[in-house]
């Protein structure tokens, strides 16, 4: 077994020495992409709204769609189906419910922010030192953006907005209620549930990409920062985002002994469910919906927007009711604040489907690859913890323009890890003592089975 196990670490090790240079780092267009989605700058084109990350996904659309399809990412998989075929069957329901004339630039629209943005993170995040240097990137943008929306939460004032308005087109500064006495922040987003979202959902990477290795207190710092930053937009779903993070952390750290901790985090949550759908009224999804809401008229609202939502996902299960106003109470705002419903509602139920499936199939598959390398099992660990954050919010918010983005970019970029040949850098895989005395939760071995496997 020992023998074994150092023959695989040294593959995997031959496996990282033969990649190119360029995967190793975070590739110039990621960086690029990343700072585009905080940059408020807006051009129109014809009827077509072009952002910065818009941008870089036109350019390089093509190009890395053929990287794809002739296998320099890996061998096309499972995800990389679902996401074509939710292009294509959402395609397919705008032409039969609008046509194609009317809905050309939607369509196109649709396919670069989805498609596209999926193929940037699997395409150019193919290794741990690329996946930490996007994170370190996400981090630097959580720090650059700091004092401007402490002013912003105090004051109302949003300076980042102001400052690109003199430049040229930007983002209007949306108006919104405070609570407890403080704005809620949008930043450099159309929205600050976009702000919220963006910076909330990077909890799980910074503590466990950018703690790892580190002191307790640098760890806890970074994070506690991205923390205070991602609450700031003052809103239900990237609460929740939030929350659902510092739970993962919190349930990890304090079972970390105990091997099988998230089976029995999953079977609590079975049999939480089961409980609610006994001894509750209502159905274990509207209640669980009720508690992510902000105050009790935004928790009667989303359980409102579930009834109504599936209602209308029932009465069009084919194609959907496209970009009609959906069947509602008529005092009802036409906002519909939940991801996991809408594709299904506007695309038909392919749609809805295909995305659960796409998301699943990522997670449970990064779940259940073998890692033997600490590092790597705490990027991994870090990854799951944003993903599962971005599935709470999910249910009380929508992602769209940047936030839908940023979703498929984050799926995409940790592919990498389920890859069979998962590698080990030759800096990392050697840890010193005392980060090796540090680190040995991360990893599925014990002591003394870590040191075998090296």
């Amino acid at each position: 077994m020992q023998n074994t196990s150092v023959g695989l670490n040294n593959a995997f090790r031959r496996g990282l020495a033969n990649q190119p240079e360029h995967l190793k780092k975070l590739p110039v267009l990621v960086f690029i992409f990343i700072l585009g989605l905080v940059t408020p700058m807006l051009l129109d084109l014809g009827p077509v709204r072009l952002s910065v990350y818009r941008i870089v996904l036109l350019v390089m659309f093509l190009p890395f769609l053929h990287a794809l399809l002739v296998g320099k990412a890996g061998r096309i998989r499972g995800p990389d189906i679902c996401v074509m075929l939710i292009c294509f069957w959402s395609v397919l329901s705008m032409i039969v419910i609008h046509g194609f004339a009317d809905k050309i630039e939607a369509i196109g629209i649709l396919i670069v922010e989805i498609l596209g943005a999926w193929l940037i993170g699997r395409v150019l995040i193919r290794t741990p030192e690329a996946f930490r240097s996007m994170v370190k990137l996400f981090f630097g943008l959580t720090l650059l953006v700091l004092p401007f929306v402490m002013f912003e939460t105090l004051t109302g004032q949003n300076i980042i907005l102001d400052l690109f308005d003199i430049i040229g087109k930007t983002y209007p500064d949306v108006p919104k209620d405070p609570r407890w006495g403080l704005d809620r922040v949008q930043g450099p987003f159309a929205h600050p549930i976009h702000f919220g979202v963006f910076f909330g959902s990077l909890v799980g990477i910074t503590y466990y990409v950018l703690g790892y290795g580190g002191s307790v207190f640098g760890r806890l710092g970074r994070t506690v920062i991205v923390i205070v930053v991602g609450a700031l937009a003052l809103s239900s779903g990237p609460l929740a985002a939030l929350v659902a993070q510092v739970f993962f952390i919190g349930w990890d750290v304090v079972f970390r002994r105990i091997r099988s901790r998230w089976y029995i985090l999953s079977g609590l949550s079975v049999l939480a469910y089961i409980l609610v759908d006994a001894l509750s009224n209502r159905n274990p999804f509207q209640v669980f919906i009720s508690y992510l809401a902000f105050n009790e008229h935004t928790a009667y609202n989303r359980v409102l927007i579930w009834q109504w939502g599936t209602k209308n996902i029932f009465d069009n299960p084919v194609f959907g009711i496209g970009f009609n106003s959906w069947e509602r109470y008529y005092w009802m705002s036409d906002s519909f604040d939940m991801f996991w419903l809408l594709p299904a509602m506007r695309h038909g139920v392919v749609v809805g489907v295909l995305f659960f499936l796409l998301f699943f199939w990522v997670f449970f598959q990064t779940v259940y690859t073998k890692v033997s390398d600490p590092r790597i099992h705490a990027y991994r660990t870090g990854y799951l913890a944003t993903l599962f954050g971005l599935f709470m919010a999910g249910w009380t918010v929508h992602y769209w323009d940047a936030t839908l983005v940023l979703f498929m970019f984050l799926l995409a970029s940790g592919m990498w890890m389920s890859d069979k040949d998962v590698a080990v850098s030759d800096q990392d895989a050697e840890p010193s003592a005392s980060n090796a005395r540090q680190d040995t939760r991360y990893s599925r071995f014990t002591p003394d089975r870590h040191r075998a496997a090296r």
